[in-house]
């Protein structure tokens, strides 16, 4: 019995080992079968007529779209976004742009004068592109309370990694008329003076393959910055053994990791001695090192000996390579360069269970984009003022247009950006942050630039297609978009109470939900003074109050830095959570758990007047709909508003549209549209906002004394002037921060869940904050104070000086209530020293002063507009492009007024012929110009540049 046990029990462990081998292999299978079939991203990318512009100036551009897997022209997304974002991170304007139409591919910005010079950013996306590269912004509980549910909130606290993104500097018009040697830009007003950094030194270590291993040899690449994060090329000591920092701070070395302990290095820099510890070293896990043609691996601890290597590129699978590791968890591994295409390629180890052991970006050039270029012929060295000039253009054969830029050569800014439609798709694109001067690794294929490139890599090896998201095969949220998409959803409309003009002035003292007569009552008091206190209601008198209003009255607000993710009170405080008059603030609102009917109607305007077209259309999956439009020129106005299925279309008009048009009633429905336009701006690197240095110039930053009181930085061919101030100053109201229109404003809030769907300005100038600046970058809740034409009627917070008695404003309380309505506003600015661009920046706030300010513009002379009691919003069209204007000098004399035109010539669609050539005719300023000529195509087999 004893041996008839142990062979049943020997069975058993054979078919449980055998069941186990059987997981695993199906799971690398499936595995292996999602890389193959892991969906292929975009990449676009923006040719721009110039470098720097001026205020005054339109910035012209072309648009491209490639699959990202071949660089050639998609097959799939057709509405390409366009957005030219202000040295805040706001955005200025957005255009929706077609693709695949020569007149509708490119377009046109441009700078008012009433903008401010500074850093802009260009970004363009399209929907597929929101499905990769998705991260989530920090935010807590009282951000998330914020919106009608959770899922809108983790919706707008998002970050976006596939976007395009390009920096363009944009200067004060010239003093002198054509002299763009004066660039000048002036930095915005500000309240508070930003604190200057101290010098410091900030060095991170990268081992190759991730992680550093005990026991093992490690390559580590390192880079050195300074306290403005630029970089410092340096030496230094890692456990005795010399290291140097000598192409963007950027070096690497290789190191004997040792078995326990940290290592640490030390740096000389100024006149101070820095000591870095180096990454963690882990006793367990796989590292790599990468040659010509081969990968030596070296292991620690593993269990799984047979292995996977996948290799590729772009975010589509080129290779599949198993990988045998000794007794000593040592192995080699070979693999062919010539299967892999030119361009960043991502290696990936991995284990059966699918969890990456190592990684490594490196680097493959087959010099088969060599072939695509652009010629030029018939550039002169010089040309006379309005002299005409004839360039002929060679293409590759299968290019059938060409977007072509001539520029002054005297009106461009020496830039670190030397980068082109090829360096872009081919490395740019595919890894973390600017890179500076990119055109210096495509220059010269040596081993001197293979190396810095290699180095470059492994700093900035940002997983563009990360090896999660490929291998999960999870669904993805947005489709290509060859037509205007229309998604949205629709929820119970929240009820509050409405505004009453005796409440007004309280406002101005962060009170909600009271009226001056129920301060006033002495039978209220006791509740009120409590509530002032504690944000609680009792007693029988707040009992009552309470049960009559319906609502739960607010707090004052929380400076507790609550971040809990879940809804139970503070625990530090013992308070509530932070509540709004509103019942429902704060609470995770569900979706609908039935179908209703959507009614709308599309107005657009054209050549022979408006033409309304209505729809009506039924919600699925508990109140989403989705539409499609075809697209069009300009703007349109949709209506939207829901009603129950029961009802029918004619019960539903007879009973609503007798106050459709009054924005007091009350929405039957939330009615909201899904967003997916990026909130939040990245933060400039010091390269996207300095010049490179020249044979007359230093690149070094320089802190120089102006005018009074007044320190500058100048930079080359650039003055940067600001104010030295130590205290406080009054807001500049002729220089907002930004201004929008205040309807389409509330719409934006409404369909990113901060408000619900019917306008309340109880909340509005804080809904609008936080849709422009977040959470401010803080824990904290940030103070909001609002303003009507300039007048304080609005604050969000306690001053600390509450006189609830006081007299009123100058003006009643039932003029400024019925200013306080969306058909009498116009404009909203925006007054604060945040910039979003630099969050982490610690922002100096208190208690009792504003943090962001508002001002509220009425339409002049009591005007008014149309507004809706359901959704009315201005919906996108395809953005025309406006035609660039060339002057003929050839049938007339020159003209009486200096041309200082710095871009020659600009055409995003010029056709070539078919002996593949292409003819540019134009004619020169007024002055004696050197010319740059800049020319992009893009042909069935990619892309192609001079």
């Amino acid at each position: 019995m004893k041996t008839i046990s142990s062979f049943i029990l020997t069975l058993a462990t054979f078919a449980c080992i055998c069941s186990w081998q059987s997981n695993i292999y199906a799971q690398r299978t499936d595995i292996e079968k999602r890389l193959s079939t892991a969906p292929v991203q975009e990449k676009a990318y923006l040719h721009l007529d110039n470098n720097c512009y001026f205020l005054g100036d339109t910035i012209w551009y072309k648009a491209y779209l490639v699959e990202a897997g071949n660089l050639r022209p998609t097959a799939d997304s057709r509405i390409l976004y366009v957005e030219l974002v202000d040295p805040e991170g706001h955005v200025v304007e957005r255009h929706r742009q077609y693709i695949g139409r020569p007149d509708a591919d490119h377009g046109d910005f441009a700078l008012a004068d009433t903008l401010r010079s500074g850093y802009y950013e260009l970004r363009a996306y399209t929907r597929w592109m929101m499905n990769f590269c998705v991260t989530e912004r920090p935010y807590n509980r009282k951000d998330r309370e914020l919106f009608y549910n959770r899922q809108m909130a983790k919706d707008f606290f998002r970050d976006y990694g596939t976007v395009w993104s390009r920096v363009v500097a944009v200067y004060e018009r010239p003093e002198k008329d054509g002299d763009y040697s004066d660039r000048q830009i002036l930095p915005r007003p500000r309240q508070r003076a930003l604190k200057p950094k101290k010098p410091s030194l900030n060095v991170t270590f990268y081992p190759e393959g991730g992680n550093l291993i005990a026991g093992t040899q490690c390559r580590i690449a390192f880079e050195a910055l300074n306290e403005d994060g630029e970089a410092v090329n340096i030496t230094g000591k890692v456990d005795g053994q010399d290291i140097r920092a000598d192409f963007m701070g950027r070096g690497s070395f290789l190191y004997d990791v040792p078995k326990e302990g940290k290592a640490r290095a030390t740096f000389s820099y100024q006149g101070e001695d820095y000591r870095f510890v180096l990454p963690d070293i882990l006793p367990k896990g796989l590292t790599l090192r990468v040659s010509e043609d081969e990968v030596t691996l070296q292991g620690q601890g593993l269990s799984a000996k047979h292995l996977k290597a996948a290799f590729l590129t772009r975010g589509v699978l080129r290779s599949l390579l198993d990988v045998s590791l000794d007794a000593k968890d040592e192995g080699t591994l070979h693999f062919d360069r010539s299967q892999l295409p030119t361009g960043v390629c991502d290696l990936i180890v991995y284990d059966e269970a699918g969890n990456v052991l190592a990684d490594r970006l490196f680097f493959v050039n087959h010099h088969d984009y060599d072939q695509r270029r652009i010629t030029i012929e018939g550039a002169k060295t010089k040309y006379q003022p309005c002299e005409k000039a004839d360039l002929t253009l060679a293409a590759p054969r299968d290019v059938r247009t060409l977007s072509v830029a001539v520029r002054d050569q005297k009106g461009t800014a020496p830039s670190y950006d030397s980068g082109s439609l090829l360096t872009d798709l081919l490395l740019t694109s595919d890894i973390q942050g600017f890179v500076a001067q990119p055109n210096y690794y495509f220059e010269r294929d040596d081993s001197l630039h293979r190396a810095r490139l290699d180095v470059l890599l492994m700093v900035q090896g940002w997983r563009r297609y990360d090896f999660k998201e490929l291998s999960d095969g999870k669904p993805l949220r947005y489709h290509p978009e060859k037509n205007i998409e229309i998604d949205g959803a629709v929820y119970k409309a929240p009820v509050f109470d409405p505004i009453e003009p005796d409440e007004l002035p309280l406002w101005r003292d962060g009170v909600f939900g009271w009226t001056f007569e129920e301060v006033a009552n002495t039978a209220n008091l006791p509740a009120f003074t409590n509530w002032l206190v504690t944000g609680k209601i009792v007693g029988e008198q707040g009992a009552l109050a309470e049960k009559e209003r319906g609502v739960l009255l607010p707090q004052l607000p929380n400076q507790t830095g609550d971040s809990s993710p879940d809804d139970t009170p503070n625990n530090n405080t013992g308070k509530e959570t932070n509540k709004d008059v509103e019942k429902d603030y704060g609470v995770n609102h569900p979706g609908l758990k039935h179908e209703v009917t959507i009614e709308g109607e599309m107005t657009l305007t054209g050549p022979k007047g408006e033409k309304s077209t209505p729809f009506t259309l039924q919600t699925t999956d508990d109140g989403r709909f989705h539409f499609q439009m075809a697209p069009f020129w300009g703007e349109g106005r949709l209506l939207l508003s829901a009603h129950k299925q029961d009802i029918s279309t004619e019960e539903w008009h007879a009973n609503h549209t007798k106050d459709i048009f009054d924005e007091e009633a009350w929405p039957d429905y939330y009615v909201k549209l899904d967003l997916f336009y990026p909130i939040f701006a990245r933060k400039y690197s010091w390269y996207e906002t300095h010049h490179p240095a020249t044979s007359q110039q230093d690149s070094t930053t320089t802190h120089t004394q102006t005018t009074a009181d007044s320190p500058g930085i100048t930079l080359p061919q650039v003055s940067v002037k600001a104010r030295r101030r130590h205290s406080k100053q009054a807001i500049a109201w002729g220089k907002p921060v930004c201004q929008y229109d205040t309807e389409q404003l509330y719409n934006l809030v409404t369909d990113y869940g901060l408000s619900f769907g019917k306008v309340n300005f109880r909340r509005l100038p804080y809904q609008l904050s936080v849709l422009l600046f977040g959470n401010y970058g803080t824990q904290w809740t940030f103070n909001v104070e609002g303003h009507l034409n300039r007048v304080l009627f609005y604050r969000s917070f306690d001053t600390g000086r509450t006189k609830m008695m006081e007299a009123p404003m100058n003006r009643s309380n039932y003029s400024i209530y019925k200013d306080l309505l969306l058909c009498r506003q116009q404009t909203v600015k925006f007054y604060t020293d945040f910039d979003l661009r630099n969050s982490d920046r610690y922002m100096e706030m208190s208690s009792q002063t504003a943090d962001v300010t508002l001002d509220f513009e009425t339409i002049p002379d009591d005007g008014t507009r149309y507004t809706m009691r359901d959704r009315s919003l201005i919906l996108q069209g395809i953005t025309e492009p406006d035609e660039y204007y060339h002057p003929d000098y050839s049938h007339r004399q020159l003209p009486r007024h200096a041309d200082y035109r710095r871009t020659l010539y600009w055409n995003p669609s010029l056709r070539v012929g078919a002996t593949s050539k292409a003819h540019a005719t134009f004619y020169n300023n007024s002055q004696k110009t050197c010319i740059q000529v800049s020319a992009m195509g893009m042909g069935n087999l990619g892309p192609a540049c001079n």
